[in-house]
């Protein structure tokens, strides 16, 4: 059965790592994105579910595309597919 929330945590620890790869900080990214400190915080510490545009903000900031932040499961998917 499919978890959502499984997704989410494998999503938000990509995007942790990202911002940490290019050395940006939650207030850099709360500027970039034009939202809260708070709101970022809230976020990425788990305490909060984003809105899809407000991840879309967080990619542009991060000048990623939102696949960026599921590369991993996608290359899972294909390995599976291949395999088949």
């Amino acid at each position: 059965m499919y978890d959502p929330e499984k997704d989410y945590q494998l999503m938000f620890a990509r995007l942790k790592d990202i911002c940490q790869k290019k050395n940006i900080t939650n207030y850099a990214l709360a500027k970039a994105t034009n939202l809260s400190n708070s709101s970022i915080s809230n976020l990425m510490s788990g305490k909060t579910k984003p809105y899809l545009y407000t991840i879309l903000l967080i990619c542009s900031a991060l000048d990623i595309s939102i696949m960026d932040l599921f590369v991993n499961k996608i290359l899972k998917a294909s390995r599976c597919y291949v395999a088949m």
